[in-house]
């Protein structure tokens, strides 16, 4: 008999979470599982990749009106006044609670097992009557910035679920490390990619100049809290007034911070040198045309960017941020490794990777056995047996 699979997610948009999403929903196996998707709030025209979920996923929305998701929306690309942020936080988000609630527990009741992809929902599952998983996306230490009463907050958090998914190893050890009392929840699933499906789409014909142009890319969302594109920026500038490399600086992505990065590249003089291309539907193309593929930011969980540049075989320059590129990048051997807020060495390294065809060799050689780790079946087998042992124990304890 078929699980009933429940996946619950905050929202749907162009991150690294909502493509293992969609890249997982399309790889479950259906004689096993029927499942079902709830988005927790419809963002409308920011749903980019939303027809990218197959068409036998029940795609059902928790919250969907306009007036009630018109300012998360806004809060997703740029800044709100306070009135603004107080009027949501006061007035809408008590109903878009009471809504989603409601409809949750319509679908439990029909459901198996239910996954909360991005650890979401924990305030409306203490009572849920079937087996619980947590995915966990982030660095736990680096979570709600370090604020301690918050990070205990999490912990009390994580208990209503019977297992927390970290997806990485580092991760999992930050988490038994913090929440001792959930050391037997905790289980390591790595984050994984159609490898397949990658190399394909980035073959793909895009109708603009600027890919043509040498260049360096960046592709990730413009939030300086978590992200760190500033220091990107300013490695750029020593790039250019030190080493006068030709190449530009690319970056594919949109989020709160666009205006005040792109006062920085005005100030910086970069203006004609730094472009933001915005979202892409398909990044990979651009991924593959680029000289060399740069992540910048404070703290990951498993970033999805640097898998898919591996598999495409870029040179990478990442920060060492927690958690996520030490282990995808192999302590350095299938990619750079920079200091987090370091420009002077991330420009140091950049430019070395541009001019040193045999260190390139050498880290691709790297770059090729590393990516096997992140193949789409194993992750994919992992998760299943884990949903399927959960039921047995479910069954067993009913």
């Amino acid at each position: 008999m078929k699980q009933n699979l429940l996946i619950i997610v905050s929202r749907i948009l162009q991150g690294g979470i909502d493509n293992i999403l969609i890249e997982y929903l399309k790889q479950f196996d259906r004689n096993k599982f029927s499942i079902k998707l709830a988005i927790g709030t419809c963002m409308e025209e920011q749903e980019v990749c939303i027809q990218d979920v197959p068409d036998d996923v029940e795609v059902h929305y928790l919250v969907k009106k306009h007036f009630l998701v018109k300012y998360r929306k806004l809060r997703s690309v740029k800044r709100l006044s306070l009135h603004k942020r107080t009027y949501d936080e006061a007035l809408l988000n008590p109903i878009r609670r009471i809504i989603q609630k409601k409809n949750l527990n319509k679908l439990i009741k029909k459901s198996d097992v239910v996954i909360d992809f991005d650890s979401s929902f924990y305030s409306f599952l203490s009572n849920c009557p079937i087996p619980k998983i947590s995915f966990f996306h982030f660095s736990f230490r680096e979570y709600h910035r370090g604020n301690k009463k918050k990070l205990q907050r999490l912990g009390r958090k994580l208990v209503v679920y019977d297992k927390i998914v970290t997806i990485c190893e580092q991760m999992r050890n930050e988490g038994i490390a913090m929440y001792p009392e959930l050391a037997n929840k905790f289980i390591t699933i790595y984050n994984a990619l159609d490898l397949t499906a990658i190399k394909e789409k980035s073959l793909e014909t895009v109708d603009s100049p600027l890919i043509h142009q040498p260049f360096i890319l960046a592709v990730q969302r413009l939030e300086e809290a978590q992200k760190d594109s500033t220091t990107l920026i300013k490695a750029y500038a020593i790039l250019k007034e030190r080493y006068r490399i030709p190449e530009k600086l690319y970056i594919i992505g949109e989020g709160k911070s666009r205006e005040e990065l792109t006062q920085l590249t005005t100030q910086m003089g970069l203006e004609n040198d730094v472009v933001f291309l915005g979202l892409q539907k398909n990044p990979h193309p651009w991924v593959r045309a680029s000289r060399l593929f740069v992540l910048s930011s404070k703290y990951e969980g498993l970033p999805t960017v640097l898998i898919e540049a591996l598999c495409l075989e870029k040179v990478i320059v990442s920060t060492n941020c927690p958690t996520g590129p030490l282990e995808i990048l192999d302590n350095g051997k299938a990619g750079v490794l920079v200091p987090m807020r370091d420009e002077i060495i991330m420009a140091e390294k950049i430019n070395e990777m541009l001019r040193d065809p045999l260190y390139k060799e050498k880290l691709i050689t790297g770059m090729q056995k590393q990516i096997k780790k992140f193949d789409i079946e194993n992750t994919i087998k992992k998760i299943e047996e884990l949903l399927l042992s959960l039921e047995k124990v479910s069954s067993l304890q009913v």
